[in-house]
Formats: structure tokens, C-alpha cells, sequence
């Protein structure tokens, strides 16, 4: 993502939607014609693109009855880190459908990474994400102490 001038949060997140929106235009590209043509130093070590990753999941919940019996989705934690470090955020919503807040999930490779690192991250991401709602006109270097 491109922060360069110190956009407000309001200015990124358009950055990222056109991004985002330019990038869809091509999701049919196969992913290994995508890393043949970036070309990017190889090493078995980490993946070819990007070391962190974030996800929102705000599709709304899944429940389903099958013969009888309810059916829903769980979480399964096969205590795996697919990439160097990814965060995970889940949208909460009330039974009304209106938005409750979000939870999350931080998975990391514990071989570059200690638990006190990981949580200190996790908590300033939560203190940026409060600062950037509360005043997202603000530069980004504006959000945090």
C-alpha cells in the first residue's frame, strides 16, 4: 500500500479501494503467470509476494440446518503460520444485522517472531485502527503518540 505524502486514513482507503478495484480487473490472470511475470527473488524461506497478510471476513455467518441437525461454522487452528505474519479480523453483528465490532486473530511464524512482539503489534494496530475512525482526516503520521 502506498502511505507516501502522510495521506489522511480516508485518502489510503481510497488508495486502496482503486487499487483494489484495478486489480480485480485481472483476477482471472493464473496466479503462477502473475509471479512469472513480477519475477520476484525466490527463496524457499518465505513466499514469493508479501510476508504479511489481512483479512476481514465480514460475509455474514453461515447457519444451516441439515436432517435435522444445525450446522455452523468453527474455527479450526491447525497452529500453522501460512506467512510470516497474518492478522485476521471477523465482523460481529448483532441478531438486528447492525455491526458489533470486530474480532480477530494473529497468526505468526514463531521462528522470526516472539509472543510479546506479536502482541505488542496487535495492540498498536488496534490503537491505529481506534485513531483512524475516531479522526480519519487526520495523517497517518498524526494517529499515533
Amino acid at each position: 500500500t502506498d502511505t507516501s505524502g502522510d495521506p489522511t486514513f480516508r485518502d489510503l482507503l481510497a488508495r486502496v479501494r482503486d487499487t483494489d478495484l484495478a486489480t480485480w480487473a485481472h483476477q482471472d490472470l493464473p496466479f503462477e503467470q502473475l509471479v512469472e511475470a513480477l519475477n520476484p527473488a525466490r527463496s524457499t524461506a518465505r513466499h514469493p509476494l508479501f510476508q504479511t497478510l489481512l483479512t476481514l471476513d465480514n460475509a455474514p455467518e453461515r447457519h444451516f440446518t441439515l436432517g435435522g441437525n444445525h450446522a455452523r461454522p468453527e474455527p479450526v487452528d491447525l497452529h500453522v503460520a501460512h506467512f510470516d505474519l497474518s492478522f485476521g479480523l471477523t465482523e460481529q453483528r448483532a441478531p438486528q444485522g447492525t455491526p458489533e465490532g470486530l474480532d480477530g486473530f494473529v497468526e505468526y511464524n514463531s521462528d522470526l517472531f516472539d509472543r510479546e512482539t506479536v502482541e505488542d503489534m496487535a495492540a498498536t494496530l488496534i490503537t491505529l485502527l481506534t485513531a483512524a475512525v475516531a479522526t480519519p482526516d487526520v495523517p497517518l503520521s498524526g494517529l499515533l503518540p
